[in-house]
């Protein structure tokens, strides 16, 4: 119990420190982006984009170079009354972003309909097949012990 509480505190520790590695370091372009808008699917032609990974989806961002950045009082963003390209230097860009959640739940519940739909229908075939072979056992049981009965005479002969 000791070594698993040990390795617990020894990852918290690592995963804290690259965590703050990370937000002190600046990218290689001196640009300072902010999202714009949600995640939207990738288009077809674009998935082997590297903005396009893991999932295949994409969100807009407003780039600024650091010279030009907007002050602690345009932190917000950009201003949404403004044109796209209303900030000079202003650059588009994409970035990869996680899976879209209204995506996600609405292929959740097909994905449970349809197993629903296999489950009744295989519950539905199941019961079918034991109704008919519990028939044929009572048949064969009732020849075995001489239940059956003798067509009239005049039908037999035809």
């Amino acid at each position: 119990m000791k070594c698993l509480s040990l390795l617990w505190f020894v990852w918290q520790v690592t995963s804290s420190l690259h965590a703050v590695q990370a937000q002190t370091t600046s990218n290689a372009s001196d640009l300072i982006c902010k999202p714009f808008g949600t995640c939207e699917p990738c288009p077809e032609d674009a998935l082997h984009e590297p903005f396009c990974q893991p999932f295949g989806n994409r969100r807009l961002m407003h780039c600024l170079p650091i010279s030009s950045a907007p002050g602690k009082d345009q932190a917000s963003g950009v201003n949404p009354d403004a044109a796209p390209s209303a900030l000079q230097g202003e650059t588009l860009g994409w970035e990869s972003c996680g899976r879209i959640v209204e995506k996600e739940r609405a292929d959740f519940y097909e994905f449970f309909a349809c197993n629903l739909f296999i489950g009744i229908v295989a519950i539905t075939v199941v019961l079918a097949q034991s109704k008919r072979i519990q028939a044929v056992q009572a048949r064969h049981l009732a020849a075995r012990i001489g239940l059956v009965r003798t067509t009239p005479g005049g039908w037999a002969n035809g």
